[in-house]
């Protein structure tokens, strides 16, 4: 469905054909709203892009950093789901996904291997990552929250280049301007947009009872999403794991 479509059985469900209580306008902002949720309850809008790996060995130049900042190099990213780095600029490599608490447990003093900035006080020389103990990144963390994503341990100079970094990322669903758009989730998913669309204008009327049927409407279509998604992953593993034994 295109939003002239989806906004069409809103108004439909709501009881509006004569757009005598709801102007397009503000059922398209229910409905992009709607999209919006869905593509971040869901993770149903993926794609992938690089970074550039920064050297973290101790050097006389400039700090490098094991951190990057995910809104600088992607757009409207929700989360990160997978992560692969370029090990000598030659072979792909996946790295664990870590929360830094877990790496505080089991990689003790982990946070120092970036080393630190040093100025000889009698030479004036400032010494950038000392005693940074670099190497090839073998997991990774990420944080919404402080818009960053990090590797560990941090690249030394054989591991660092362009593109090094290849991020798997959800990401928001860009908002429908015009009657012939379609949105970019999955089509199962389109019914939810119509769920939330009409909940918040009942909500807005003041109709609780009615905004509360769709709302479980709402959850129920993403929940049933969900739950297809994992079974199809189930079936996937099963096939491959049937094709494995036959090899």
């Amino acid at each position: 469905m295109n939003l002239g479509q989806i906004r069409a059985q809103v108004r439909k469900r709501l009881g509006d054909g004569n757009a005598a209580f709801w102007t397009d306008a503000e059922l398209n902002g229910y409905i992009n709203d709607g999209l919006r949720d869905i593509s971040f309850r869901t993770k149903s809008i993926r794609a992938n892009d690089y970074i550039s790996a920064v050297s973290c060995a101790s050097n006389t130049v400039g700090s490098g950093s094991n951190e990057y900042a995910l809104a600088s190099n992607f757009t409207d990213i929700y989360s990160v789901l997978e992560v692969y780095f370029m090990e000598s600029g030659t072979e792909w490599i996946r790295l664990d996904s870590r929360l830094r608490d877990d790496l505080d447990e089991e990689f003790d003093g982990w946070r120092g291997n970036v080393g630190f900035t040093y100025t000889d006080t009698g030479s004036g020389v400032t010494t950038y990552n000392k005693n940074a103990n670099p190497g090839t990144p073998d997991r990774y963390y990420w944080s919404r929250e402080e818009d960053i994503i990090g590797l560990d341990p941090p690249p030394d100079d054989t591991q660092a280049g362009s593109d090094r970094i290849r991020v798997y990322y959800a990401k928001k669903h860009t908002d429908l301007g015009t009657d012939t758009e379609s949105p970019t989730i999955p089509e199962p998913l389109h019914l939810g947009a119509i769920f939330y669309a009409v909940a918040v204008g009942f909500e807005d009327r003041g109709w609780g009872d009615r905004a509360n049927d769709n709302w479980s409407k709402y959850w129920g279509r993403m929940k049933d999403y969900k739950m297809e998604r994992n079974r199809e992953r189930e079936d996937d593993e099963i096939q491959s794991i049937n094709y494995k034994s036959r090899g």
